[in-house]
């Protein structure tokens, strides 16, 4: 019986990938992969385990690496191991994952996850990842990488043709089973086409037509899924940063003030608590506003709304959080649900449980929705639904939104070391018009229930209230 998370069975035929071969997974048996130095290294985590905890302006101290968050040597073998067992189970000899800087860097999480090196827009790396031997990081000069992580010492020079270099990297490596993985074949979130590209993927098909190439992508993203108490710090800095930017939107925002100048102070304040960029961002301003990818050129006026999601991404980390600010003032229909949506998502939020499925979430949004809103009065077609994301390197699961609600990701169970962005929507129609209010914040799940990452209230804030 085929397991719901083993590889794709399909042969792929297409006029630009062939030679690609999805080789059917075979009915190996369980093995368990450890070597002695995996042991050795593990029995002495706490020496190698240096701190962690993303403090500002605290530098760590490791010989001539440069001042930027990292992870310990003991995260690194915790997700090492985690990955090789999986190749094992699939009998993986190597593990590609590719470069792509897409989506504000999400489409290149695997390689940062295991590499340690990225962090910009630019910043393209690939990964060649044995089942044994030592991992290869891929970049454009990559020299560059040397003096800010330890992971990993074998740094390839890319000259812009990652493909090739891996093919090279991949000609070390003992392809017993001539079984190799790749992450972004097909099926990625947000990606369903895919995100290697076909040059990168011809490189490798042209220096090995022999080898039957297996999507990994969703093995590598359900252990990415469970974040570690490093990651989790992580995404406590972003989410402070996230918490701060809103803060500044409400001191710089009101009327007359250019619509920019208010989502400039907030990507500012970003960047000077140490996020990098580029991080998504969506924003909306006017009476009645939807989010954009940018702000407008106009300006602000009493009556506005701002609506928006934020990001921050410390050391990679990406967290998130959604703010609705009001310009003085507001649509009084507006006040009014976004004061009934504050408590319906402490009540949704209070109803996240380890063990619960996604799609039994689902259905208590919708019944709070109806219990929170007053029945028989102006309000009717009163809708709550979920929207939830994972949030970390990339866009990870689940992902559950107005459009992606699979039946496999509404079947997913809530498990300890989720990390999400929490957002369920609240929407009802009033005078033949529909108003929907949203608000959101980063949250982790735990044994005990879900802990929030941020500190604001939810609800509405009002900017501009001289």
């Amino acid at each position: 019986m085929v397991r719901p998370h083993s590889t794709a069975h399909l042969r792929l035929h297409h006029p630009y990938f062939s030679p690609f071969r999805w080789a059917t997974r075979p009915g190996y048996g369980r093995r368990t992969w450890c070597t002695a130095t995996a042991l050795a290294r593990l029995s002495d985590a706490s020496s190698l385990c240096r701190d962690f905890w993303p403090m500002e302006g605290h530098a760590m101290d490791a010989g001539s690496l440069m001042a930027f968050p990292r992870f310990s040597l003991a995260e690194r073998e915790r997700r090492w191991s985690a990955v090789r067992e999986a190749m094992v189970e699939e009998h993986i000899d190597c593990l590609i994952t590719p470069s792509n800087t897409g989506h504000s860097t999400h489409f290149q999480a695997e390689s940062r996850y295991l590499t340690h090196c990225g962090g910009g827009g630019d910043a393209d790396i690939a990964c060649v990842f044995p089942l044994d031997g030592e991992v290869a990081a891929i970049a454009t000069t990559c020299d560059r990488w040397r003096h800010v992580q330890e992971w990993v010492t074998d740094l390839r020079e890319a000259r812009r043709a990652y493909g090739r270099r891996a093919a090279e990297k991949l000609r070390d490596v003992k392809l017993v089973h001539r079984r190799v993985g790749i992450v972004g074949l097909s099926g990625y979130i947000r990606a369903p086409e895919g995100t290697v590209l076909h040059g990168f993927m011809q490189a490798l098909t042209d220096a090995f037509p022999d080898v039957d190439w297996v999507d990994f992508s969703d093995q590598l993203q359900h252990i990415r899924m469970i974040k570690s108490p490093e990651e989790i710090a992580f995404l406590e800095k972003s989410t402070e940063l996230v918490d701060r930017a809103f803060r500044r939107i409400v001191d710089v925002a009101g009327p007359g003030v250019k619509d920019y100048d208010a989502w400039g102070a907030a990507i500012g304040e970003l960047c000077k608590g140490g996020s990098e960029l580029p991080v998504h961002n969506h924003w909306g301003s006017g009476p009645r506003p939807t989010t954009l990818t940018r702000p407008t050129h106009g300006d602000l006026q009493r009556g506005h709304l701002i609506v928006n999601e934020i990001e921050a991404a410390y050391g990679g980390y990406h967290a998130q959080g959604v703010q609705p600010i009001a310009i003085e003032e507001c649509d009084p229909v507006y006040r009014a649900l976004y004061a009934m949506h504050a408590e319906y998502w402490q009540r949704c939020f209070d109803a996240l449980a380890v063990g619960r499925t996604v799609g039994e979430l689902d259905d208590v949004c919708r019944e709070t929705a109806i219990d929170v809103v007053p029945s028989g009065g102006r309000f009717e077609d009163v809708r709550g639904r979920l929207a939830m994301h994972g949030r970390g390197l990339g866009s990870d699961a689940p992902l559950v939104t107005g459009t992606g609600r699979s039946p496999r990701t509404m079947a997913e169970v809530f498990q300890s070391g989720w990390a999400f962005v929490f957002k369920p929507s609240l929407s009802v129609r009033t005078e033949s018009r529909a108003y929907s209010a949203i608000w959101g914040d980063t949250v982790v799940m735990t044994d005990r229930g879900a802990r929030r990452l941020g500190t604001r209230q939810p609800g509405l804030a009002v900017a501009g209230a001289r």
